[in-house]
């Protein structure tokens, strides 16, 4: 497969490759895996990148009671709403991909299943209202469509880390 790339773009992935230390192949292959994993979907779902010192600045100014039912209310609405416009059916499997999709977003984040065990780890390096937030965005949801008893391991200021069983 061969590609025509503008050589400002080139020039940008060459030298990105070199400060990561990785070949220029396998960054372009990293990118193009973001991209179809969630950037294509930035668009559809109505999504903006916004930067982890305003996330800081907003969910620092409202208390923990005001920041689970905006999670919850979110859940209830764009969140389930996100999966039907995705997949066009809510139920376990499309839960699942939309949150391999969601989690995608974070700094670091992880998948794995232990049998019929799900655990996602999502690193956002935000703050503690921030976890909470996701806390209860991610029990409504998954509550709210393929209900489930949510697990939180950890919520931490920078990080959060749940499971959840297939039956």
């Amino acid at each position: 497969m061969t590609f025509r790339i503008d050589l400002n773009i080139e020039s940008a992935l060459a030298q990105e490759s070199r400060r990561l230390g990785t070949s220029l192949n396998s960054l372009v292959n990293h990118v193009l895996e973001r991209y179809v994993a969630s950037g294509s979907l930035t668009d559809q779902l109505d999504l903006v990148p916004v930067s982890k010192d305003l996330l800081r600045e907003l969910f620092g100014l409202a208390d923990k009671k005001t920041i689970s039912q905006i999670g919850a209310r979110l859940a209830e609405t764009s969140g389930r709403e996100h999966i039907l416009f995705l997949f066009q059916q809510l139920n376990l499997s499309t839960v699942l991909r939309y949150l391999d999709i969601w989690r995608s977003y974070y700094d670091g984040s992880q998948h794995r299943q232990e049998g019929k065990t799900h655990f996602f780890t999502v690193r956002h390096d935000v703050n503690i209202n921030f976890s909470t937030f996701i806390k209860e965005y991610v029990t409504t949801m998954i509550q709210n469509t393929v209900p489930r008893q949510v697990r939180f391991e950890t919520v931490a200021p920078n990080s959060v880390t749940f499971s959840f069983d297939e039956t």
